[in-house]
């Protein structure tokens, strides 16, 4: 697998912020996204963890659009994210999809 974040420093991404739990923000950077339907699925990837080799993806699923504002959820539902990560994976990039269940 070649590594997509190698380069990281001279590439820039698009970025989200998400709040999490404990109401920290978190930026995240996006490498990919797919749609599916009417559905838009972001592939992130932490910002601050981008150069790590095991930073691991999350999908994330375009809830709602007001405004400028767009709300994503991550996607937990282990059906929807095997169709979506199949997705990602057909597009061919240079990146592994996969998933592990916690």
């Amino acid at each position: 697998m070649s590594d997509i974040f190698q380069e990281a420093d001279e590439l820039e991404f698009e970025t989200v912020v998400m709040t999490d739990e404990d109401g920290t923000e978190v930026e995240f950077s996006i490498i990919d996204n797919v749609t599916s339907g009417t559905d838009r699925y972001l592939l992130v990837v932490e910002t601050e963890r981008m150069d790590d080799d095991e930073s691991e993806a999350l999908i994330l699923k375009e809830v709602a659009i007001h405004a400028q504002d767009i709300t994503y959820e991550l996607v937990e539902d282990t059906a929807e994210l095997d169709r979506v990560a199949d997705l990602f994976a057909q597009k061919g990039e240079d990146y592994e999809v996969s998933f592990t269940e916690e």
